[in-house]
C-alpha cells in the first residue's frame, strides 16, 4: 500500500507539474504580447511625435509665409501706385501741393535732404526723408521720382503703422543718386552713421546696404526675370541692427526705373520662433547661403556678426544641412544621433530647418510612455492574480480528481481524499462510476472470450473465400486484357485492309499510267531511228507525255498521304509512348485513315484549331478517337445509307481543353446510358460486339490521359462524347493503354 501511494504522489506531482508549464505555456506568450505591444507603442509613439514635430514646423511656416506675404503685397501696393505716379505725373502732387509743402520746408529741387528741419514731428512722420546727389540734378527723370515717392509716402506709413516690424521702406534711383527713405532721418543722423562728409558719400553707403548692393542685385543685368528678391542679412548703417531686405524691381514700358525696398530686422524673425512654443528640438531659418536669418534661441540677436550656419549647429549636423536642397523636404530624416527635417518658406529662397537629437527624442518618449508603461504593469498583475486563483480553485482540484480516476482504474475500492466542498459531488460521481465500470467489464471479459472464438473461425472461412476470389480476379483481368488487345489488333488489321484497297485505285491508275508513257515512249524512240519524227508528232507526244505526269503525280501524291496518315495513326495506335504532338493534326490523320474504312456511308468531319499542343500519349487519344467513330458506325447508323460523325474542341482555362465527338445517329437508349462504359456491355452481343470498345475508352481517357469523359445522348438525334483533357498528360511509369 506504501508504494502504491507514494506512486500516486508522485504521479499527481507529475500532473502538477505539467500544469505548471501549461500556465508557463499561456504565460510567456501573454507577456511577450504584452511586450510587442509595448514596443508597438514606442513606434506609435514616435510617430506620433514626429507628427507633432511635422504639425508645429508646419504652423511656424505658416506664420514665416504670413510675415513673408505682408511685406510682398506692401510693396506690391506701393509698386503699383510708383508706377501709376510715374506713367501720369498728375497723379502725384501738383504745383499747388508742392507751393503748400514749399511753406513747410520741403523743397520740389535742389541736392541734399529735400525734407528740412523745419518740418514739425507730425509731417515728418508722415513724409519721410528724400536724398539727392549734386550729380542727379542734370537728370530730367529727377523731378518725376521725386514727385512719386512723395506720393506714396501716406501709403507707407500706413504699412509701417499696421506692422512695426518693417524699420524701413525706401525707393532707390537705379543711376543710385536719389533715394527716399521712410521714417523720416535727417541728412546731419545719416551723414553720422554712415561716417561720410558729404551726401554724396552718405549715399553711397546707403545704395551699398551692407555689402548687398540692392540696385545692383534686383537690376535687369542679375535679375532679367524681374523678381521680388531678399537680401543676404546685413547691418543697417541707421543703427537697427541686423536686417533682411526684401527688394521688388520697378519697370515703365520694360524700361527699369528703380528699386522698391522694406526692411526686416532679424530680432522680429526671431520672435516669431521664439512665440511658439516646441515640445522637442530647435528651429532655425536659413538662406542658401547659409546665413541665419532666425532661431529659437536668441542666437541671432547675441550673435556680433551675422551668425553662420556652422555656427548654429552641430558640426556633423551642419555640413549635412549645407546641402539640404538636394534632399527631400517635408520629411524627418536622421544621420547618426540627429533628426532633422527642411521646410521650404514659399515667398523666399529661405529653408526653415528643425533638428532634435536621439537623446531628446528617447527623454519626450520615455516621458509620454510613463501611462502605458503602469498599464502593462497593471496588466502583467492582473494575469498573475488570475492564475493563482484559476490554480487554487480550479486547476489543483482538477488535476486531483485526473489523479483519483487513474487510481480507481486499477483499485476501484480507493477512498475519495479531501478536496474543496464544492468539488466532492464531482469526486463521489466518478467513485460510483468507477464501480460500476468494474462490473460491466467483468461481464465484457467473459463476453469476449467467447466472441474471440467465434471470430477466428469466421476468420478462417473467409480467408479461403477470399484467396478462391482474388484466383478469379486475376483470371477476369488476364481475360480482359487479352480481349483489349484483340480488340485494338482486330481494328488495326481492318484498318491495313481498309487502306490497302483505298491504296489500290492510285497505284492501278499509276501503273496504266506508267504503261501508256512507256509505250509512247518506244513510238518516240522508234520514229528518231528511223528519222520519220513530224514536229507535230512530238508536240503531240510531249503533250500527252505531261497530261500522263500530272496524272501520276496526283495519284502517288494521294497514295502518299494516305499511307503516311496510316502510318502515323498506326504507329501511334500500337505504341503507348509519350511525346508531343498537334491536336488537330493527329485528329487529321485520324479522320483521313478511317475515312478509308467506312467509304462515303459516313462523313468524318473535324473542326479542332490549329495550335492546341499536346504533351501526353498520341496512341492513346488515337485509339479513344478510333473507338468512338467505330462505336458510331457499329450502334449510330445501323440501318442507315449515311450518317455524321464531328469532332471540335475547345480551350478550357490554361491548361485544359474540351474534345467533343458527335454523331447524329440513333442515339443511346435512356436505360442503357448509365451502363455504357462498363466492361463486357454491349446490344450487339453474339452479333460482332465484344463491349470493351467504350470500357476501353474510358481507362484511356481516365488513367492514361489524365481526363474525364462525359456523354450526352437522345434517341433519334445523336450522341456527343465530350472528353475534358489535361494539355499535359500526368506521368506514368509504364502506361498500359489496354488497362
Amino acid at each position: 500500500m506504501n508504494s502504491s501511494s507514494s506512486s500516486s504522489v508522485v504521479q499527481l506531482r507529475r500532473l502538477q507539474r505539467h500544469f505548471v508549464l501549461f500556465l508557463l505555456s499561456i504565460a510567456i506568450p501573454i507577456m511577450a504580447v504584452v511586450w510587442l505591444y509595448k514596443k508597438h507603442t514606442e513606434v506609435a509613439l514616435q510617430e506620433r511625435i514626429f507628427a507633432e514635430v511635422i504639425a508645429h514646423t508646419q504652423q511656424q511656416q505658416l506664420a514665416f509665409t504670413q510675415v513673408i506675404q505682408i511685406a510682398t503685397s506692401h510693396l506690391q501696393r506701393l509698386s503699383v501706385q510708383l508706377i501709376d505716379a510715374l506713367n501720369h505725373p498728375e497723379m502725384a502732387l501738383n504745383d499747388s501741393q508742392w507751393q503748400s509743402l514749399s511753406q513747410l520746408g520741403i523743397r520740389r529741387q535742389g541736392s541734399g535732404e529735400l525734407t528740412g528741419s523745419k518740418l514739425d514731428a507730425a509731417l515728418r512722420d508722415r513724409y519721410g526723408s528724400l536724398f539727392v546727389s549734386p550729380k542727379a540734378l542734370q537728370h530730367a527723370q529727377l523731378e518725376k521720382e521725386i514727385s512719386a515717392t512723395m506720393a506714396i509716402f501716406p501709403a507707407i506709413k500706413a504699412a509701417h503703422r499696421a506692422y512695426p516690424f518693417f524699420q524701413w521702406t525706401y525707393y532707390y534711383s537705379p543711376r543710385e543718386d536719389f533715394s527716399s527713405l521712410y521714417p523720416y532721418v535727417s541728412e546731419a543722423d545719416i551723414m553720422q552713421a554712415t561716417a561720410s562728409r558729404s551726401i554724396e558719400d552718405a549715399l553711397k553707403v546707403v545704395f551699398d546696404a551692407g555689402g548687398t548692393k540692392p540696385v545692383q542685385m534686383i537690376g535687369p543685368n542679375r535679375n532679367p526675370q524681374q523678381q521680388q528678391q531678399w537680401t543676404a542679412p546685413y547691418y543697417d548703417a541707421g543703427g537697427k541692427g541686423a536686417m533682411v531686405s526684401l527688394l521688388l524691381p520697378q519697370y515703365v514700358n520694360q524700361q527699369f526705373v528703380g528699386v522698391l525696398g522694406t526692411d526686416v530686422t532679424l530680432r522680429m524673425f526671431g520672435e516669431v520662433l521664439q512665440g511658439s512654443a516646441r515640445h522637442l528640438g530647435h528651429a532655425i531659418v536659413v538662406d542658401r547661403a547659409g546665413n541665419v536669418i532666425a532661431d529659437d534661441v536668441g542666437l541671432v540677436q547675441s550673435n556680433k556678426d551675422i551668425l553662420k550656419l556652422d555656427k548654429a549647429l552641430p558640426s556633423e549636423l551642419a555640413q549635412l544641412l549645407l546641402a539640404r536642397h538636394t534632399m527631400e523636404k517635408n520629411k524627418i530624416h536622421q544621420m547618426g544621433n540627429w533628426y532633422w527635417m527642411s521646410v521650404p518658406l514659399k515667398g523666399s529662397e529661405w529653408d526653415l530647418l528643425v533638428y532634435f537629437s536621439a537623446q531628446e527624442l528617447s527623454l519626450l518618449a520615455d516621458q509620454q510612455a510613463k501611462s502605458t508603461l503602469w498599464i502593462l504593469l497593471g496588466l502583467i498583475g492582473f494575469l498573475a492574480i488570475a492564475m493563482w486563483l484559476m490554480s487554487r480553485h480550479f486547476a489543483f482540484p482538477a488535476l486531483r480528481l485526473v489523479d483519483f480516476l487513474n487510481k480507481l482504474i486499477s483499485h476501484p475500492e480507493q477512498q475519495i481524499p479531501a478536496v474543496p466542498k464544492a468539488w466532492q459531488p464531482s469526486f463521489e460521481q466518478v467513485a460510483a462510476t468507477a464501480q460500476e465500470r468494474h462490473t460491466y467489464l467483468k461481464t465484457i471479459e467473459a463476453q469476449a472470450e467467447d466472441l474471440e472464438k467465434t471470430v477466428a473461425q469466421r476468420t478462417e472461412q473467409l480467408s479461403h473465400a477470399n484467396t478462391a476470389l482474388l484466383e478469379s480476379i486475376e483470371q477476369l483481368k488476364s481475360t480482359q486484357k487479352m480481349l483489349v488487345e484483340s480488340e485494338k489488333m482486330a481494328a488495326l488489321g481492318a484498318l491495313v485492309a481498309g487502306v490497302a484497297h483505298e491504296l489500290n485505285t492510285p497505284i492501278g491508275v499509276g501503273v496504266t499510267i506508267s504503261s501508256t508513257l512507256l509505250e509512247k515512249n518506244q513510238e518516240l524512240v522508234q520514229q528518231l531511228a528511223e528519222q520519220t519524227l513530224r514536229k507535230s508528232v512530238l508536240a503531240e507526244y510531249v503533250s500527252e507525255n505531261q497530261q500522263g505526269l500530272a496524272i501520276l503525280s496526283r495519284n502517288l501524291a494521294q497514295a502518299a498521304n494516305l499511307v503516311n496518315s496510316f502510318k502515323k495513326v498506326a504507329v501511334d495506335q500500337a505504341s503507348d509512348q509519350r511525346r508531343d504532338f498537334d491536336l488537330a493534326e493527329t485528329v487529321h490523320h485520324v479522320i483521313q485513315t478511317m475515312q478509308v474504312l467506312f467509304d462515303s456511308h459516313i462523313e468524318l468531319e473535324s473542326s479542332v484549331p490549329s495550335g492546341f499542343q499536346f504533351d501526353s500519349y498520341p496512341g492513346a487519344l488515337v485509339q479513344v478517337l478510333n473507338n468512338l467513330i467505330a462505336n458510331a458506325e457499329t450502334h449510330g447508323f445501323v440501318g442507315r445509307q449515311h450518317g455524321k460523325v464531328t469532332i471540335s474542341a475547345q480551350a478550357v482555362g490554361d491548361a485544359q481543353l474540351e474534345l467533343i465527338v458527335s454523331d447524329d445517329g440513333l442515339g443511346i437508349d435512356p436505360e442503357h446510358l448509365a451502363h455504357i462504359f462498363e466492361p463486357f456491355f454491349t446490344t450487339k452481343l453474339g452479333q460482332g460486339g465484344s463491349g470493351l470498345g467504350l470500357s476501353i475508352v474510358y481507362n484511356l481517357v481516365t488513367s492514361i490521359l489524365g481526363g474525364k469523359i462525359e456523354v450526352l445522348s437522345q434517341v433519334n438525334v445523336g450522341t456527343t462524347f465530350t472528353l475534358l483533357l489535361p494539355l499535359t498528360a500526368p506521368r506514368k511509369a509504364h502506361p498500359h493503354q489496354a488497362e
